[in-house]
C-alpha cells in the first residue's frame, strides 16, 4: 500500500504532462522532468506529489507561473487505489493491475477533457498498447461494440465526440462484455442526469459537456459495487 501511495500520483503526474507534449518521441522518456512553461530543469523537492503544489502555493518555483489545479486533484485522486488495494475483490476478469491502469489513464483524459474539451490521440495509443500487454483481451465484443459505436457516430457525430468512441472501444477491448455494459449505461445515467441539471438551472447555457469525467465516474462506481456486492451476487 504504501508502494501505491508513492507511485500513483508520480504516475498521474507523469502521464498528465505527457498528454501535453504535442511531438512526442522516444527520447522524451530519456528526459528528466522539467517546467511547462520555462523547460528549467525541475529539481527532487519540486516534483514530490502534492506536497510541492502545496509548499510552491500552486505557482512554479523557477519563473512563478500558475499550476494546473489539475495536477493537485489528480494527485488526490490517484492516491485512492492504494487504499482500494487492501480489500479488492476481482471484477469477474479484471484483477487489480488492469484496475488501476484503466483507473490511471481515465483520471488522466478525464481532467484533460475537462481542460481542453479534447483527448490526446497519443496518449490514448499508449493506453491501448498497455492494455494489449498488461490486460486480458475480449476480442469478440471488441469488434461487436467498436462497430455499434462506429455506427452510432457516423448517424449523431454532432451529439458525441469521435475520442469518446475511440475510449469506449479501447475499454470494450479491456472489460468483459457485461462490464462494459453497465460502465456504458452509467455513463449516460450520470451524464444526462447532469444535463438536465445544467438545462435547469443555465436554460440558456450551451456548454459543452465533457463525457470522460462521466466515464471516469462511471468505472469508480461499478467497481464500489462490485466490492459490495460481489459475494452475495446482486450486481452482476
Amino acid at each position: 500500500m504504501f508502494q501505491l501511495l508513492l507511485i500513483c500520483p508520480i504516475l498521474f503526474s507523469f502521464l498528465y504532462q505527457l498528454s501535453f507534449v504535442n511531438n512526442l518521441n522516444l527520447t522524451y522518456f530519456k528526459l528528466q522532468s522539467r517546467c511547462d512553461y520555462c523547460y528549467q530543469r525541475l529539481k527532487f523537492k519540486e516534483m514530490v506529489p502534492v506536497l510541492s503544489f502545496l509548499l510552491q502555493k500552486g505557482k512554479t518555483k523557477c519563473c512563478h507561473r500558475k499550476l494546473s489545479y489539475c495536477y493537485l486533484v489528480g494527485e488526490i485522486l490517484a492516491i485512492f487505489p492504494a487504499f482500494f488495494a487492501l480489500q479488492y475483490t476481482p471484477m469477474l476478469t479484471i484483477d487489480f493491475t488492469s484496475f488501476l491502469l484503466i483507473y490511471l489513464f481515465l483520471l488522466v483524459f478525464a481532467l484533460y477533457d475537462l481542460a481542453t474539451l479534447s483527448i490526446p490521440i497519443h496518449l490514448l495509443f499508449i493506453f491501448t498498447i498497455c492494455i494489449c500487454i498488461l490486460v486480458p483481451m475480449h476480442f469478440i465484443s471488441f469488434f461487436t461494440i467498436s462497430s455499434l459505436l462506429h455506427l452510432i457516430y457516423w448517424f449523431s457525430n454532432k451529439a458525441i465526440g469521435y475520442g469518446d468512441i475511440l475510449l469506449f472501444s479501447i475499454l470494450s477491448l479491456a472489460l468483459p462484455f457485461i462490464i462494459f455494459s453497465y460502465l456504458f449505461l452509467f455513463t449516460f445515467i450520470i451524464g444526462g442526469g447532469y444535463a438536465l441539471l445544467q438545462l435547469t438551472c443555465f436554460k440558456n447555457s450551451k456548454q459543452i459537456v465533457p463525457l470522460i469525467p462521466f466515464i471516469f465516474l462511471a468505472y469508480n462506481l461499478i467497481n464500489i459495487l462490485q466490492q459490495y456486492t460481489y459475494y452475495g451476487g446482486i450486481f452482476i
